[in-house]
């Protein structure tokens, strides 16, 4: 039992450890802009790789009226691209009135852009 309540924490651990998440999601975007760089692969000041399009599993929490809905993607970008896109989703999401989050991981099972676009199937 003992190994087995290891093994799920150290699980839980690499899967967190392996989440990013924006800014705190839609509220940060209540007292700043979103600053994007493509010069310089930045977002908001962060450098993200735009060299290696992989294969992502982005995640949209939303929540409206104490109700949370959440959708998720399989999205086939570098990460500066998807970070991007994420980081304007929130801003847009911010200046509506909603309130957002998200989080990204990379999909290690789907290797080419066909089978990352297939999974949202």
């Amino acid at each position: 039992m003992k190994k087995f309540m290891y093994v799920a924490i150290m699980a839980l651990m690499v899967v967190f450890a392996g989440c990013k998440s924006g800014y705190n999601g839609s509220d940060y975007y209540r007292d700043h802009e979103v600053v994007i760089d493509y010069n310089k692969c930045t977002v908001n000041g962060t450098k993200y790789d735009n060299t290696t399009a992989c294969c992502w599993i982005w995640t949209l929490t939303e929540k409206t009226n104490g109700t949370k809905i959440e959708f998720a993607y399989y999205v086939w970008a570098t990460e500066f691209e998807l970070v991007a896109s994420c980081e304007m989703e929130m801003f847009e999401c911010s200046r509506s009135g909603r309130v957002a989050e998200y989080a990204y991981i990379k999909a290690t099972a789907e290797k080419t852009e066909e089978a990352c676009e297939a999974a949202n199937n």
